[in-house]
């Protein structure tokens, strides 16, 4: 088996040689079509779009409750008149709090709010075409009225009877307190405290959206004196999610800083020889990656596709990815015969051979993690995928085309003895130039030599990462102690992975200072979360038959008895009718006649009927239940699929919708959606290790350790309070694909490198990619640990869980797999290894003798 996959890595690692003797002939040509190509795709982002809206990016994608709602949306008519429970408008809403969470029920609180409302209602304003617009100009309205949840605190009926202790409890004056009321306690059936109370000021106007910008701008002011405000509107979700992604840019510019520094220093050994020294070629890979970002961006832009705000987080991810194969290359490179021994393609050869090979598979599992992920049902994670697909693709390309015609263009400057900044410059050794009569700055300077061996370039952070883990490997004690330790890694990992939650919680959008933060907080924390949803009869029926009538009261009867709603809320159309004196069953044609007449009287329950143009029967119909307190989004989706299967074993047609199951799909989709996505993923990722490392135990140390390192990065998401929703999901693809870089690196290497025992080809493995692997990751963590003074959730969680597939793919690479290699890796027999060297000798002599 280990002879046939050299065999095959010989024939892969030969066409990669091929381009790199290519590429040593043709540097500069390559080096500048490929910054023209990226150029002019950079110019695609002149038609750079952004696509905004958390309903429309956050939920899946063709939804049942999307379908739905697209069902029902033509069926029933739009009414001047306004029901909160009908529809969606632009809102505004206030909490109000007492100052010490004390009890609201006092006249000063009530003062409190009354001062609130005349402040919405006379002191926020707009002004239009030189005309002003008042709340009152602007608000939705029924029955003439403009409707404000909560109003009902404002009455001078409930101070009355607030004062004799006889407010009624959950209904009051048939209105329901509970969704208004924060904390409230009652004692038989009457409201005994709360700590404040919600009011929502509902507007239908085309000038909404700029009364809510003035309000938003204006409420602060109110004035208040036992108590304290929270507030928001209906688009801030929306707003704030791009303003606080906006407002982390700079970090980009941090980042960036900060890993070219760390490119410089890691690939300089920092010895003042000017001729090795290879800082300038470390920024070189850093700058190929970010100009991959730009054409990748041009591209996609160019083609249509979609900016979203989670896409910034992006090209963190790339640099760190560009900056991985920047290290594989240089090592390749370094490892390389002397080159005052070789030629420049001699060289390159071997570089793209090893490190090339190497690069190209950690790309391709890379992109194709992003491909499929391309494939979710969720907007954010497939226009995530597509473009963090495509600059994976594009960040490869710059890799072996930019920054290798870039080391080709170094290893003749080194060749020609000249200066690594100067380049124009030839210089000698330190001892030459003495002789010279250099003296001073011109000596030190100016000094510098070509490299004869590996150390000559390596610099201290490439050089005793690596020892410091050769020797770990050298005693049974401290592998024990990594192996004990593992073990209670994946204890923790199982243990956080059944734990894990799932959703998205609305104040993860914004920055703890920000207003829609705390207004969330307390929505949250302080009020129940009770959802409104209507039984849609979409077909036409014989509503005066009482089999009808039985049928459509089970199916609401039924879903009454479940845990979840609220049996003492019910708006029924055909309830109310029946018990009025207007009804009437002995025909359909009676029936509608009657309802008519009784719609008119009764104009709440107008909407909820359609009876067509001849007037003689019902084409559609709807009727309304509520929810109890729902905290979890587990509760929340499970409900919704309850409901679902209610109307599904009726004899009649029906749809149950609310608003809010738009939202609720991403709890029922999203865990099933990502282990399906991260699945296939992780099939096609061992397809392509099969492809390029062909020997069973290493695909199975591959596997195995994409597998453990997915499962920390789901339990350790519990221990940092990160639930698994459509954002996070997005991270978890990402760390699919990045998981099996490193383990892929070191694997390779093993393999590759040639011995006769299993410690010897580990410690040579890790001499190869021990260094690359540790300043990959450490370049990386460094870059994104600006992200933990970041103010966006979307930034905040991406370098939390970039941190976690980071240290995982770390500590599995350099420590559990040369372990676990050191004991069962493949070997070959010593005949074999003493034939393969005979023969790499024989090829390297004829590939000489051809050079010359």
């Amino acid at each position: 088996m280990g002879k046939c996959y050299l065999r095959h890595e010989e024939k892969i690692g030969h066409l990669f040689g091929m381009y790199g003797r290519f590429l040593a002939r043709h540097p500069v040509k390559v080096l500048a079509i490929a910054i023209t190509v990226n150029l002019l795709l950079g110019l695609g982002m002149l038609r750079f779009e952004e696509e905004t809206g958390i309903e429309h990016i956050y939920t899946p994608i063709n939804s049942q409750a999307s379908q739905d709602r697209d069902s029902l949306k033509d069926v029933f008519p739009w009414s001047p008149d306004f029901y909160v429970h009908k529809g969606f408008s632009f809102y505004s809403e206030v909490l109000i709090l007492t100052k010490d969470r004390g009890n609201m029920l006092t006249s000063a609180f009530l003062d409190d709010v009354a001062s609130v409302d005349r402040f919405v209602r006379t002191s926020i304003s707009i002004a239009i075409s030189e005309k002003e617009y008042k709340f009152e100009d602007l608000c939705a309205k029924a029955n003439d009225t403009c409707v404000v949840d909560g109003d009902i605190f404002l009455s001078s009926d409930f101070k009355q009877m607030m004062l004799s202790n006889n407010i009624t409890f959950p209904i009051f004056k048939e209105k329901s307190l509970s969704s208004l009321l924060a904390k409230s306690s009652t004692l038989d059936g009457f409201l005994t405290s709360a700590i404040g109370v919600k009011l929502t000021y509902h507007l239908l106007s085309k000038y909404s959206e700029e009364w809510e910008k003035a309000f938003i701008e204006a409420i602060p002011g109110a004035i208040v004196n036992v108590s304290e405000l929270a507030f928001s509107y209906s688009l801030a979700a929306d707003n704030e999610l791009k303003t606080n992604i906006e407002g982390d840019i700079i970090f980009y510019c941090v980042t960036l800083s900060l890993m070219l520094a760390y490119a410089s220093i890691a690939t300089s050994k920092l010895n003042c020889n000017f001729i090795a020294d290879r800082g300038l070629l470390g920024q070189a890979g850093v700058l190929a990656a970010v100009l991959s970002i730009l054409s990748s961006f041009g591209f996609l832009s160019l083609i249509g596709v979609k900016f979203i705000s989670i896409v910034g987080a992006m090209p963190f991810l790339i640099i760190g990815i560009g900056i991985d194969d920047v290290f594989l290359l240089m090592s390749g490179i370094a490892e390389a015969e002397s080159i005052d021994r070789s030629s420049v393609s001699d060289r390159v050869y071997h570089m793209m051979k090893t490190s090339g090979v190497a690069i190209t598979i950690t790309s391709i599992t890379d992109f194709l993690a992003f491909l499929i992920g391309a494939s979710s049902v969720f907007r954010s994670v497939r226009n995530f995928c597509i473009y963090t697909g495509v600059s994976v693709l594009f960040c490869y390309l710059n890799q072996i085309t930019i920054f290798c015609a870039c080391i080709v263009i170094n290893e003749r400057r080194i060749k020609s003895n000249r200066h690594c900044i100067v380049c124009c410059l030839k210089t000698k050794d330190m001892d030459s130039l003495r002789e010279d009569g250099k003296t001073g700055l011109s000596l030190y300077a100016c000094a510098g030599y070509a490299p004869k061996r590996r150390d000559d370039v390596d610099s201290l952070l490439e050089r005793y990462p690596k020892r410091l883990i050769q020797k770990i490997m050298n005693y049974t004690a401290l592998k024990i102690a990594i192996i004990f330790i593992f073990a209670v890694y994946l204890g923790f990992s199982i243990y956080g992975a059944i734990h894990l939650e799932e959703g998205l919680s609305l104040r993860n959008l914004a920055p703890e200072e920000s207003f829609y933060f705390k207004f969330n907080s307390w929505l949250e924390d302080y009020f129940t979360r009770e959802i409104v949803m209507s039984f849609n009869v979409k077909t036409t029926q014989t509503y005066s038959s009482s089999r009808t009538q039985e049928t459509l009261q089970s199916v609401l009867t039924r879903a009454k008895e479940d845990k979840d709603i609220d049996s003492s809320f019910e708006i029924n159309w055909l309830a109310a009718f029946k018990k009025s004196p207007l009804y009437v069953n002995s025909s359909e044609t009676a029936f509608v006649s009657a309802l008519q007449t009784f719609l008119t009287n009764a104009p709440i329950y107008a909407s909820d009927v359609v009876i067509d143009s001849s007037g003689t029967s019902i084409t559609s119909s709807r009727f309304f239940l509520k929810t109890n307190n729902m905290k979890t989004t587990n509760d929340q989706g499970q409900m919704m699929l309850r409901m679902r299967e209610v109307t599904k074993d009726s004899d009649i047609s029906m749809i149950v919708y609310s608003r809010a199951f738009m939202y609720f799909e991403q709890f029922i989709q999203v865990l099933p959606s990502t282990l399906q996505t991260v699945g296939i993923a992780f099939v096609v990722i061992i397809a392509v290790t099969i492809f390029f490392m062909p020997h069973p135990i290493l695909i199975v140390l591959v596997g195995v350790t994409l597998m453990t390192i997915l499962l920390g990065v789901f339990g350790f998401m519990y221990f940092w309070d990160i639930s698994l929703s459509s954002i996070t999901m997005i991270h978890l693809v990402m760390a699919v694909g990045f998981s099996v870089d490193f383990s892929a690196h070191i694997c390779h290497a093993y393999i590759n490198v040639d011995a006769d025992n299993r410690a010897t080809k580990v410690n040579l493995a890790l001499d190869r990619s021990g260094g690359p692997i540790f300043n990959a990751a450490f370049s990386t963590l460094l870059g994104i640990s600006v992200l933990g003074f970041a103010n966006s959730y979307i930034f905040e969680t991406f370098g939390k869980l970039m941190f976690l597939v980071l240290f995982f793919g770390l500590t599995h690479s350099v420590l559990l797999i040369p372990i676990v290699l050191s004991y069962i890796g493949p070997l070959k027999q010593k005949k074999e290894v003493k034939k393969d060297i005979e023969i790499f000798t024989i090829q390297k002599q004829n590939s000489n003798a051809l050079s010359t």
